[in-house]
């Protein structure tokens, strides 16, 4: 459906009296029943797609995902360290765990957005190696070759780095003021496409893969800082979703985005409901609860 069409159904509903938002609710809360149950996730873009156009075409009233960072935040770095098979009761691991945090509270400031490139990567990643034993590792190229394990993939060469960075930051600034648009103008399509730009970006970064540790981590919070300038939620990676999410990077490599873009949309849907769809139901509770009372 389009983003026209999703909002002359919305003009119709509230001309019923219908509350749209309640809809949305329902909509995802039946998601997140087949999720919890094991049924949910599979090759099929609709599911997600429709659930997107969905939130963004009827909801009238979206949440700016920032006001609820801090609590994405939390549930990021335990995730994103599990991800990773952190052992974050080691002293070492600690560090880079507690980097995390300082990682996500440059992106979520107002400082990225100076000068905000492909370079930016680097501060992201000096944030994230702050906390060591060696801050000076942080935001450093790497000087050697590296080969990633179980992915069939030439990594970019390491004295190749700059040249193919900057390749890519011409499709990041472009990504940049088509974020701007989208805000602007609000077209679901386009928001779509946005996102599967992204993951085309991240692939990209992935592959040249700048430094010699840490790039999942640095990569993947430089994508969310560009969903999020689109007005999409960011989104983490659980550890029990890492099987899913390398077979579906490893048919990237060959050019196949179908898995990772799917993947990334159903994500986006898990997102909205922790970082909206949760907290809308519980403030629903909690007003049912003082209605009963009487102290409403």
């Amino acid at each position: 459906m389009s983003y026209t069409l999703m909002q002359n159904i919305n003009i119709a509903l509230k001309s019923m009296g219908i509350d749209s938002l309640f809809i949305i609710k329902e909509t995802f809360l039946g998601y997140k029943y087949r999720k919890l149950n094991h049924i949910l996730y599979n090759q099929d873009q609709e599911i997600p797609t429709k659930l997107i156009t969905l939130y963004y075409g009827l909801n009238d009233d979206r949440v700016p995902f920032n006001t609820l960072k801090k609590m994405f935040v939390s549930h990021y770095i335990n995730q994103e360290s599990k991800l990773e098979g952190i052992d974050v009761k080691s002293k070492h691991s600690r560090a880079e765990v507690e980097g995390l945090g300082k990682m996500y509270e440059y992106i979520h400031s107002d400082d990225i957005n100076y000068m905000f490139d492909v370079y930016t990567l680097k501060e992201i990643h000096k944030q994230l190696y702050s906390l060591t034993d060696y801050p000076e590792y942080g935001g450093t190229f790497r000087n050697s070759q590296v080969y990633i394990k179980n992915r069939n993939l030439e990594i970019c060469d390491w004295w190749n780095i700059r040249e193919e960075l900057e390749k890519v930051d011409v499709e990041i600034q472009k990504l940049r003021k088509e974020a701007e648009e989208i805000r602007k103008f609000e077209s679901t399509e386009r928001l779509l496409e946005y996102l599967d730009k992204c993951i085309k970006i991240q692939n990209k970064l992935l592959v040249i893969h700048p430094f010699s540790d840490g790039n999942g981590r640095t990569i993947r919070g430089f994508t969310n800082k560009l969903l999020e300038d689109a007005g999409l939620p960011p989104i983490y990676i659980k550890a029990s979703e890492k099987e899913e999410y390398l077979s579906a990077l490893a048919k990237s490599d060959n050019g196949d985005f179908q898995a990772i873009n799917n993947f990334y949309r159903y994500k986006i849907c898990d997102s909205i409901v922790e970082l909206d769809i949760n907290q809308r139901i519980y403030e629903d509770k909690e007003e049912a609860k003082q209605k009963a009372l009487g102290t409403l």
